[in-house]
């Protein structure tokens, strides 16, 4: 390997550490016409800059399909940019990475280390962990702290003596090797939660049980990591008792003084304003490089005091401003140089120096069984499965930036050498690399076989069993919505509703609020002894939770049992987590909301115009994020969906419930039959089914709708008046139209129509139709922009996704029918000769 070319010289002490002395003038004027312009600092940074965010950008892309976390990438990204791998060229370390450059490049990487240590402690929340009470996941983290740290601090000793082959060298200080092989088991023992989080919540296991019991263990964890940290940070800082003494008064001071303090302040000032809003942001940014002082200068470190800083600092409307503003900044653009710098002061030719490349290999394969060991025994304690324990165990190996800094400031402190500091990062590195390809697969597998095993559809759902529902909750109108709607879907101690009820929240910065809490009623009943928490928001102007918006789940009825989730996800990729809870719960039916006003009256030949210009208007608008759920779970439902359009549904004084069910024919208005079939099982419930006959030969009215249907009368022939069938021919967009709004003057309550899809016909008889609400099919769009519907109800139901969605089988109960009588029409109504069954 070549030799560094750079100006000034360099002087190897006895301890065996390299003194590098810079001779460069310092030019104030323009660069580009006194030198070369390569180097200039800022250039020289900007050129620097670029190439790690590319290299940083490239490896991300390429990791994406593997699912690795994204410390793993940047890590690899930063040691691309060492020696071991470009640092091989001449040109590159003569122009581009220079060791004059890496003053300027260090000092931007030590900056953007106390930013990103301050976003860690505003993301600090210990509220879930009490919350939680998860006695479980305070077993699995004190388990894996107490197998981990011996097994880091023997790792220490087995890589220095070459697994005991040779005695020990002397440190570098010349001091004991006691502080060194803390720090390594203290590294080992970390298990970086914000990284955790991001895993679980990419492969969408954040609700799994193992994914609650791994995120609640490492919260806990990452607690006593960062009490660890802090701690070691100021008895190395300045390796004496007055440093630990007076970073503990200073942690004192900010919890009990500052914090109440910037609290009433911010109160004071006020947050209603945007200006003072941003005005409050840029304070608080300055103050964190003079808590950075104020540590530093107490014997700590600087990112001990941006730390503090962010933990004191009060959870709200100012701390998720300034996540909004800062966060992506410095985790995805800044923090690749820090990477960068630290692969610097890797050399792959010391990880096997003095030492056999086999002893390097066994101590990596040691340090990887550490936490594995820990959660497996903690499995077998609580029976838990072998498999759930291993992938346990992987997940808690994740590393992240705290082990980092443990080994940084412990080579900065010479507490550990070269060779140990490189092999450290290796395994951390190493680690953590199986963590997301591992879980990917396992549930992939997991997924694969409940999605091949379940078929869960409104036919196939037994009257005698709990009809189980996931209820997808936005606000809290969503909530009374759906719940009235589930009343009104006739609930009965021999026929219940179980409903999951999720409130879906869009993921914010914090990786914090990934914690999903199960013992959602805990939550709803704390929140309501505390008076100032029933608005919806805190003192802090946070969300409290799920007790606001799911209240009115609680208590329904007999009939009707609740259980209360939350849901935090991207919009984008929320229905996935929805998809899973439905599989994963075995639910037979997703209940989502839609608002949407009707536009046009439907009559005359100006309503094709209409409904042209509406979507022109759509399209040219910002779209509802909230729609983005829905879109995206229309495609694969993992069960019968019902989308619900409420128009005061269950509002009205009088008990009677009127319902029309509109039927064209195919799976999804089977479906949605069958719902309104379990509807009108109620005396105060009358139903009209209304068969859309259409005047085109191409759409034949298929065996399976017959059967369905005479199935509906039969099962309906002694509950009287409450069911009524109709047959209306249409031939065109027109008729249709008029027909739908003509129903308008029965007074309806609640529309239900099948959403359609891969049927052939629709309003205009074309493949491919052009819809204001592609989510709610042809006929359900229709019936959304009526203005004679501006009172109704209306719910489109589409079954589950599968290849063979159309050739739904009749249920079982049909063959008790055939062959006990049959059908006659007169005038259009279907009724029957009751001699035949008696």
């Amino acid at each position: 390997m070549n030799s560094p070319v750079f100006e000034g010289s360099t002087i190897l002490r006895p301890n065996g550490t390299l003194e590098v002395c810079f001779d460069k003038q310092v030019s104030y004027g323009s660069g580009y016409w006194l030198e070369n312009s390569l180097q200039v600092t800022i250039p020289v940074f900007a050129i620097q800059l670029a190439l790690i965010l590319s290299l940083n950008r490239l490896c991300i892309l390429v990791s994406a399909p593997w699912h690795l976390p994204r410390i793993v990438t940047d890590f690899f990204a930063g040691f691309l940019t060492s020696p071991a791998v470009l640092g091989r060229s001449n040109f590159y370390v003569k122009h581009i990475f220079t060791f004059s450059s890496l003053m300027a490049l260090e000092t931007v990487a030590a900056l953007t280390l106390v930013y990103y240590m301050f976003l860690i402690g505003l993301e600090f929340d210990v509220r879930p962990i009490r919350r939680t009470g998860n006695k479980k996941a305070i077993v699995v983290a004190i388990a894996s702290i107490i197998f981990s740290v011996p097994f880091g601090i023997g790792l220490y000793y087995l890589l220095l003596s070459d697994l005991g082959r040779k005695p020990m060298p002397p440190t570098i200080t010349g001091t004991r090797h006691f502080p060194g092989a803390m720090l390594c088991g203290m590294a080992l023992s970390c298990s970086e939660f914000p990284e955790i989080a991001r895993i679980l919540t990419s492969l969408k296991l954040v609700l799994n049980e193992n994914g609650q019991l791994a995120l609640t263990s490492a919260l806990i964890n990452d607690v006593f990591s960062w009490i660890f940290l802090v701690l070691s940070i100021s008895a190395l800082h300045a390796a004496s008792g007055a440093s630990i003494a007076s970073t503990l008064v200073f942690l004192l001071i900010g919890v009990f003084v500052v914090h109440p303090l910037a609290k009433w302040l911010f109160q004071k000032v006020g947050t209603k304003d945007k200006d003072s809003i941003d005005s409050q942001v840029v304070f608080l940014l300055h103050m964190i490089l003079l808590f950075g002082f104020l540590a530093d200068g107490m014997g700590a470190h600087s990112i001990t005091g941006a730390y503090v800083f962010g933990v004191i600092t009060p959870k709200g409307i100012i701390s998720k401003a300034v996540q909004e503003k800062v966060l992506d900044f410095v985790t995805a653009f800044m923090m690749p140089v820090f990477f960068a710098v630290l692969a610097e002061r890797i050399h792959v030719e010391d990880f096997a120096l003095g030492i056999h490349w086999t002893s390097v290999a066994v101590i990596v394969l040691l340090a990887f069984t550490a936490k594995i060991l820990s959660t497996l025994a903690v499995c077998t304690l609580y029976r838990m499965p072998l498999k759930e324990g291993f992938s346990l165990g992987v997940l808690m190996n994740t590393k992240g930036i705290v082990s980092i800094i443990i080994l940084t400031i412990g080579r900065d402190m010479l507490a550990l050498n070269d060779q140990t500091f490189g092999v450290m990062l290796l395994i951390c590195w190493i680690l953590t690399i199986p963590v997301g390809p591992v879980l990917a697969a396992i549930s992939k597998f997991t997924s694969s076989n409940i999605g091949s095993s379940l078929r869960r559809t409104m036919q196939g759902a037994r009257p005698d069993i709990p009809l189980r529902v996931l209820a997808c909750v936005h606000t809290s109108r969503d909530a009374n919505a759906i719940t009235n709607l589930l009343k009104a879907t006739n609930p009965t101690v021999k026929s219940p509703i179980q409903v999951f009820a999720i409130e879906l929240v869009k993921v914010t910065s914090r990786p914090t609020t990934a914690l999903i809490q199960d013992d959602a009623h805990k939550q709803v009943m704390e929140s309501k002894s505390k008076k100032d928490l029933l608005r919806g928001v805190n003192q802090d102007g946070n969300n409290i939770g799920t007790g606001d918006k799911l209240e009115c789940f609680e208590n329904l009825s007999q009939a009707i049992f609740a259980e209360r989730l939350r849901v935090v996800s991207a919009y984008n990729t929320m229905h996935k987590d929805i998809c899973h809870l439905a599989k994963q719960r075995g639910v037979t039916l997703i209940l989502t909301t839609l608002y949407k006003q009707p536009t046009y009256d439907g009559l005359g030949a100006g309503a094709a115009t209409a409904r042209a210009a509406n979507i022109v208007n759509r399209e040219s608008s910002s779209k509802d994020e909230k729609k983005v759920v829905l879109e995206n779970l229309v495609k694969e439902p993992p069960c019968c969906l019902g989308i619900f359009i409420d128009r005061g549904f269950g509002q009205k004084r009088g008990k009677e419930q009127k319902l029309a069910m509109f039927y064209v024919g195919g799976a999804d208005d089977r479906e949605a039959l069958s719902y309104a079939w379990r509807m009108c099982r109620s005396a105060d419930t009358k139903l009209t089914v209304i068969r859309i006959v259409w005047e085109n030969p191409s759409d034949e009215f298929d065996q399976t709708d017959e059967e369905y249907l005479k199935l509906l009368i039969f099962e309906t022939r002694d509950v009287g008046g409450s069911v009524k069938y109709l047959e209306k021919v249409v031939k065109d967009e027109k008729e249709t139209l008029a027909l739908l709004n003509s129903m308008g003057d029965n007074g309806y309550d609640l529309y239900i129509a099948g959403r359609g899809q891969g049927r052939r016909m629709s309003l205009a008889q074309t493949l491919d139709p052009v819809l204001e609400e592609p989510a709610l099919g042809p006929l359900g769009d229709a019936l959304a922009d009526l203005n004679s519907a501006a009172e109704t109800s209306i719910l489109i139901m589409q079954t589950q996704a599968s290849g063979d969605a159309n050739v739904e089988p009749v249920p079982s109960e049909y063959a008790y029918f055939e062959g006990h009588g049959d059908l006659m029409l007169r005038g259009g109504h279907m009724t029957w000769r009751a001699s035949e069954f008696n």
